[in-house]
């Protein structure tokens, strides 16, 4: 028995012995230290006098987008939404200053202000393509944005697109007025 115990005891003084021999003697890889990934916002953060989320900003845009698209009369009407769209992504801008999302909402936004056709939008598009052309010069986006003017994008006399032309030439009734209209099947 004590013949085995003198043999355990051995084995594991040699084995240990030995690997701090081979340790010192060898080149332990070590791990390769990875590139840190660009800091973006998360998904759930929120910015802005709104508190709205990068998709919120991004929902914001292209409703806004929609809206202005289709009822270019009252396109002023929906300026204050993307105002505050507009005043979220510069606090995300200022949070999150590499993130990748920022270029593209910047661009796609001076976008909209531009189809406005108000001085508030030019004024708010102006701010959206200076933080572009200041803080992203290098993205795919202000390379874009540096060969386009207002004129080209949201040309003043644009024609309205088709649903809106249709819409703009049905007759208004006037009030009192009997109609004979059977409401749709749904």
């Amino acid at each position: 028995m004590k013949n085995g115990v003198v043999l355990c005891l051995v084995a594991v003084l040699s084995v240990a012995f030995s690997s701090a021999s081979f340790a010192s003697t060898h080149a332990v890889a070590k791990p390769a230290v990875k590139a840190a990934p660009p800091k973006v916002a998360p998904l759930d953060e929120y910015f802005g006098r709104m508190k709205l989320s990068p998709l919120g900003i991004n929902n914001t845009i292209h409703d806004t987008n929609l809206h202005v698209k289709y009822d270019s009369a009252n396109a002023g009407h929906y300026y204050q939404a993307l105002a505050w769209a507009e005043d979220a992504l510069h606090d995300w801008a200022r949070k999150y200053p590499h993130d990748t999302w920022l270029p593209g909402r910047a661009y796609y936004m001076s976008h909209v202000f531009w189809q406005m056709h108000t001085p508030d939008g030019d004024a708010a598009a102006e701010r959206c393509r200076n933080m572009l052309f200041s803080e992203f010069h290098t993205s795919h986006w202000a390379v874009l944005a540096r060969h386009e003017t207002k004129d080209n994008i949201a040309p003043a006399g644009a024609p309205l697109p088709a649903a809106a032309a249709a819409a703009a030439a049905v007759p208004v009734k006037q009030a009192g007025a009997a109609t004979n209209a059977k409401p749709p099947k749904i």
